[in-house]
């Protein structure tokens, strides 16, 4: 075990508070795309670049949504530290 390690909750709660944040940004984006690319359509724009647009939206969208998977891991693995770090911090000796 490491000496002189230090953490504080506070930290790790802002680390988790990013992860959430991180991972609703990344689905806003997501989203915020497909809204975009389909009003486009809707518009009358349905020719054959369109069509080629749509593969491009997709695989952006897939690559936006691909760390949040990553993200939530994460945020499982600092709540877990944080609970081990309150119940650290709850100890009387």
């Amino acid at each position: 075990m490491a000496s002189g390690v230090s953490v504080e909750s506070a930290a790790v709660q802002g680390g988790i508070g990013c992860c959430r944040t991180s991972m609703h940004e990344l689905e806003a984006a997501s989203n915020s795309l497909k809204r975009s690319y389909q009003q486009a359509g809707s518009g009358g724009w349905k020719d054959q670049k369109y069509a080629a647009l749509g593969g491009i939206v997709e695989e952006c969208c897939s690559a936006l949504t691909k760390p949040i998977g990553e993200l939530q891991e994460c945020m499982g693995k600092l709540q877990d530290l944080l609970a081990a770090i309150q119940d650290y911090e709850s100890t009387n000796l």
